[in-house]
């Protein structure tokens, strides 16, 4: 490593030798190191004031200040010293020495490397190749296993669609934000829209606003609701029972319907002070609430209506008492 600048501020910095007739004030007083970098010029000093004789003079014998009244020059120049690499540092010569053994043949080695092939763009696209090669060993084994079958939770993901959609935190509470969140829950997005449209609380048009924001995304992202659009309605509609006990009659079975819908707390948005009586005080924070919510399609609420009455077929009739053997009779009583 260079010490060319360090020596060179090490020289300025030691005092010379004084002979004995100097007064000891002199020899205490210390020396000034000038240290030059790239901001030592005050450039944007005079920026903006109006011109002079003497000004003119001194721009003409400086350069730089020359460049700054050029428009033209202005850009290249504030680029030239913003971006551009510090001259004179203690890594000079090493950094010339490298530049000089740079050869043309070396020189197109480096372009051709820099460019976007394969090697290059694989250290974005798989950062982590030995983890990804161990999952899809593990991927392997597990469809060796199974002889290639799916499970039941992987043929429902390929033939049914959701999304999931979250707000941003609501200045509200939970115990607020919730009443709506209830209210729209297990209803199709038309009908959620229109009810949170002409409610009358407050925080029903940011509801909305998400429910609209949900819709929109799961139509251009996922896909849903364009049975319509593609032709997939029911020839003769359908009836069915929900979860929570109600008959619905379906005759697009893309049709949007919120599955799920809950709030979640988040950071208290600020403190106030809440002035009592008798001299006491307590502390009011104003909270924060988000809003999410679950969109699936009817073809989801006809497969668990499915469900449940083939469950309900195959337990059978209720018996009161059912012909089995019985066990661990005893001849007394047990109290």
């Amino acid at each position: 490593m260079s010490v060319r600048l360090a020596a060179r501020r090490l020289a300025l910095s030691v005092p010379s030798s004084a002979p004995s007739s100097q007064p000891r004030a002199l020899l205490a007083t210390p020396t000034t190191v000038q240290r030059r970098y790239k901001w030592s010029l005050n450039v944007f000093k005079d920026w903006g004031k109006p011109s002079s004789g003497n000004a003119s003079s001194s721009r003409g014998s400086d350069p730089t200040i020359s460049e700054l009244d050029d428009p033209k020059k202005r850009q290249q120049f504030l680029e030239r010293n913003l971006h551009g690499s510090v001259e004179d540092n203690i890594f000079q010569d090493e950094i010339e020495t490298a530049s000089t053994r740079t050869s043309p043949a070396d020189a197109d080695v480096q372009q051709q490397a820099e460019q976007k092939t394969r090697e290059n763009m694989a250290m974005v696209t798989d950062p982590d190749p030995r983890s990804r090669i161990c999952w899809q060993r593990k991927k392997v084994i597990q469809m060796v296993r199974s002889k290639g079958q799916l499970t039941r939770d992987e043929k429902i993901k390929m033939t049914e669609r959701q999304l999931v959609h979250k707000s941003h935190f609501i200045p509200t509470s939970v115990k607020k934000l919730v009443m709506l969140s209830r209210q729209i829950a297990g209803k199709d997005i038309d009908d959620a829209i229109a009810q949170m449209q002409w409610s009358k609380k407050k925080m029903s048009a940011e509801v909305r606003y998400y429910l609209e924001e949900a819709r929109d995304l799961a139509i251009a992202q996922r896909g849903m609701g364009l049975g319509k659009v593609n032709g997939e309605v029911l020839a003769k509609p359908r009836k069915i029972r929900t979860k929570e006990g109600k008959w619905v009659e379906i005759t697009d079975p893309t049709r949007m319907y919120i599955a799920q819908s809950w709030v979640g707390r988040g950071p208290w948005r600020g403190k106030e002070i809440d002035y009592k009586g008798r001299g006491r005080m307590g502390v009011i924070q104003h909270p924060s609430t988000s809003f999410t919510i679950l969109l699936k399609e009817e073809k989801t609420r006809i497969r668990e209506h499915e469900e449940r009455e083939a469950k309900k077929a195959a337990k059978g009739p209720w018996v009161h008492l059912p012909n089995r053997p019985i066990h661990g009779q005893r001849p007394y009583y047990t109290w």
